[in-house]
């Protein structure tokens, strides 16, 4: 939490508050043992061979216009049927 007003709530009880500015935070992350790891981790090239075509997505869209414009629309009637009460009582006043 880097928010200055939220710090103080999850402080530990039996130290004094002490804001953390944002570099500082960010420095001793990346001096802990998870910071490297995942500085590690991030260095390591990727095997392309090990990974599976499928697995990523090369268009902007995964899904056609006419796939989206289906889902839009189902969600649009499923939203309708079930505010259903709500419409028919205000046509009804």
């Amino acid at each position: 939490v880097i928010s200055r007003k939220d710090q103080a709530q999850y402080w530990y009880r039996s130290e004094p508050y002490a804001y953390v500015s944002i570099d500082q935070f960010v420095k001793k992350f990346k001096a802990s043992d998870v910071g490297q790891k995942l500085l590690m981790e991030l260095l390591e090239p990727v095997d392309e061979s090990q990974s599976h075509k499928d697995a990523v997505s090369f268009s902007i869209y995964s899904l056609t216009k006419w796939e989206l414009l289906k889902a839009c629309m189902s969600r649009e009637m499923l939203l309708v049927r079930r505010n259903s009460f709500v419409y028919i009582f205000k046509t009804v006043q």
